[in-house]
């Protein structure tokens, strides 16, 4: 009965968001003991229901204001396995397209400083923010 209860609750956390393997389990184990967690994993599996790449993937398309710095943070915090997150990142001329995105939307382009801070701390590696700032302000000028 605790096994399909196990199985029961961690449909249910999945219904309300995505999340790692690692999370899942991280919130299944204070409700029931690591055998009822495996055996409950184990059957997300194989249904296809959890899928550490999937989400890895999905986490980094809905997030494409942060460069990939910020991303392997967040994505290692969420509990994803280091090969998969080096997968998941964005190409190095993705990471320039985003920061251009990023870029064009912020208000205070003009001051360069203050606009390579920004990029730097959406997890832009500072050669691709100093980049993005100058193409940028080449699009402006000419």
């Amino acid at each position: 009965m605790e096994r399909a209860a196990a199985l029961a609750h961690a449909l249910r956390l999945l219904a309300r968001r995505a999340m790692s393997e690692a999370r899942l389990k991280e919130k299944l184990l204070p409700r029931f003991a690591p055998e009822e967690v495996e055996e409950a994993l184990e059957r997300l599996r194989a249904m296809g229901y959890l899928d550490d790449r999937a989400f890895a993937e999905t986490y980094v398309a809905t997030r494409a204001r942060y460069g990939p710095v910020k991303l392997r943070r967040l994505l290692l915090a969420q509990g994803v396995g280091e090969e998969i997150v080096e997968a998941v990142l964005p190409q190095e001329e993705d990471v320039l397209q985003a920061a251009l995105k990023v870029l064009r939307r912020y208000p205070r382009r003009g001051d360069k400083a203050k606009a390579v801070r920004f990029l730097k701390g959406r997890g832009f590696p500072l050669g691709v923010a100093l980049e993005a700032y100058r193409l940028v302000k080449e699009e402006e000028e000419g």
